[in-house]
């Protein structure tokens, strides 16, 4: 069958990878030469204490409140940045691409 509804149906029937946001951001998230000193692909372990903080904005975690008190430049806007890739990555782009 080949039916779109049929693909779309079983595609739906996949389990979904368990990525949490540092996870994706390490797999996926670049960092362009015009925002950055250090271009190239996001390293979590370059900034180790927003790990916690991307894991609970992931959807497996148990957390359902993220408050991030933070000083200036140390990595908050580019968390967020990070979080708003997974989800548009994990749910708008996925749902459409069908993969």
């Amino acid at each position: 069958m080949n039916s779109p509804y049929f693909s779309g149906f079983f595609s739906g029937l996949k389990p979904d990878t368990r990525l949490t946001v540092s996870e994706w951001a390490d797999q996926k998230r670049m960092l362009p030469a015009k925002a950055t000193k250090e271009a190239g692909r996001w390293r979590t372990s370059r900034t180790p204490y927003l790990k916690e903080i991307m894991d609970c904005l992931s959807p497996s975690s148990p957390v359902e409140q993220v408050v991030f008190m933070k000083g200036a430049k140390v990595g908050g806007t580019e968390c967020g940045n990070n979080w708003l890739g997974y989800v548009i990555d994990r749910t708008i782009y996925q749902g459409k691409a069908g993969t």
